[in-house]
């Protein structure tokens, strides 16, 4: 990973839908008058775990059309908000599938937990929430490190995965080892010293108002996407996750990063399942190892694996979301 840009992820850090009930009901937001998206808390571990669905909503807050595809999207590390973090890829993909952004536990709106961050309780809980969802086989898509947690699950869980899209996903290569134990100890340290400001605060209420007055002076500014606009809804949704992110599940998670690095070494993907990857431009124009670390997990011998580098940053889809969703759309119908 390009540390530079890696460096902004918690700076990045978007969040999700502040809702007024946090049970079992569904929220349903509409910006139209077309239901677009509804969110939903399900119980995995007996704690709460927020997802949000994306596509033709009925009133009752399940899909309008049962047939499409099912992809469900999986957070890079420390992101606070994967519902906000992927909304403008989201409401990209719709006419294409059905899909479902998953918020485990220490992100966004869900809790937090004392379980440790391990590959294998990650997926477990991955697998469990697909299971409350009632989701039998979906497609995976899958930012950086949870291309780990990705990759690992269609080796524990294969029936539960038909396809699979990487997006700059976190790879294993010794020669990328200093450069990600040093993105550990940075991500380490600015989460303890988020932790720490957070806690200069009487309460957490009042550090996100903190944050809404002037969102610059603790870099929770939105980022810039090219014909995408965030409502006031989504600067406020932004806001509280910021205010709650950076917590101790997620220090664990960073703590566990080299242990989930290891799970992945020398690991290919099945040459049977369909797989998408695409990676940054910037990452191996500074890496070449990015990208030879990318080839060696695939079998593009086989016509299920493909492999495009995409003109942009880590964060692929804010700084060129077209070109992202076009090959998405390319590879579905291929």
């Amino acid at each position: 990973m390009k540390i530079r840009i890696l460096k902004k992820i918690m700076c990045m850090a978007i969040m999700m839908i502040m809702l007024m009930n946090v049970n079992l009901a569904l929220n349903v937001q509409a910006e139209s008058k077309e239901q677009n998206s509804a969110s939903k808390f399900i119980i995995v571990d007996n704690k709460k775990m927020h997802v949000v669905f994306y596509g033709a909503i009925d009133k009752n807050g399940t899909f309008v059309n049962q047939s499409k595809e099912t992809l469900v999207m999986l957070p890079a590390l420390g992101v606070p908000s994967p519902n906000i973090y992927y909304k403008p890829l989201a409401e990209a993909l719709t006419s294409e599938y059905n899909i479902v952004v998953i918020e485990p536990f220490g992100y966004g709106l869900s809790d937090t937990t004392e379980t440790a961050r391990t590959v294998e309780n990650i997926n477990r809980e991955l697998y469990d929430a697909l299971d409350v969802l009632s989701i039998d086989i979906c497609t995976l898509l899958v930012h950086s490190i949870s291309g780990i947690y990705g990759l690992n699950f269609v080796y524990a869980y294969p029936e539960k995965v038909d396809a699979f899209i990487a997006i700059d996903n976190t790879v294993y290569d010794e020669t990328l080892e200093e450069a990600l134990a040093m993105e550990q100890d940075y991500m380490q340290q600015a989460a303890e010293e988020f932790d720490s400001l957070r806690n200069t605060f009487d309460s957490i209420e009042k550090f996100e108002v903190a944050i809404a007055e002037d969102p610059g002076k603790y870099g929770a500014e939105l980022p810039e996407i090219d014909g995408y606009t965030y409502t006031k809804a989504d600067r406020e949704e932004y806001y509280t996750a910021y205010a709650r992110s950076s917590n101790q599940t997620i220090q664990n998670e960073i703590q566990n990063m080299g242990k989930a690095l290891e799970s992945i070494k020398e690991k290919k993907f099945p040459s049977t399942l369909p797989v998408l990857m695409m990676i940054a431009s910037e990452n191996v124009e500074n890496m070449p190892a990015w990208e030879t670390a990318h080839r060696e997990q695939l079998n593009l011998a086989s016509e299920r694996h493909k492999l495009d580098i995409v003109k942009g940053g880590h964060y692929i889809w804010y700084t060129n979301l077209s070109s992202v969703v076009n090959l998405i759309k390319e590879y579905k119908e291929s």
